[in-house]
């Protein structure tokens, strides 16, 4: 079973996604910011990695550094789901992907799966 990190301040938000990616079969562990899930990362190995890019404690885009720089995880799919307004095309972003919130669930389903299929 893959497993995925699901990173959030919003509790609704964690529970929605939550729930729909554990419906579809993925082994689903939650942090409701960066820190947190910094310290998950510890313990865990996922397979793909989602997270919000507001949060407090450590915002999104510093847990993409902090995850690009660990050789640990550095081959690690990062999935930024944001209500924020991003270019969508960043060569420099430390995050494979970009969902704008909120997105349709078939798209949020098939770029995950995409991500951790490769």
């Amino acid at each position: 079973m893959k497993r995925v990190l699901l990173v959030d301040d919003e509790p609704e938000l964690l529970e929605a996604w939550s729930f729909a990616l554990q419906y579809v079969g993925y082994d689903v562990h939650c942090a409701r910011n960066g820190l947190e899930a910094l310290a998950s990362l510890q313990n865990l190995t996922p397979d793909l990695l989602i997270t919000d890019l507001m949060m407090p404690g450590m915002n999104g885009e510093d847990l993409c550094r902090a995850v690009r720089t660990n050789p640990l995880w550095v081959e690690l799919p990062i999935l930024l789901h944001s209500s924020a307004h991003i270019a969508e095309v960043d060569t420099e972003a430390p995050w494979d992907a970009f969902l704008r919130k909120p997105a349709k669930m078939e798209v949020f389903l098939a770029t995950v799966s995409k991500l951790i299929e490769g």
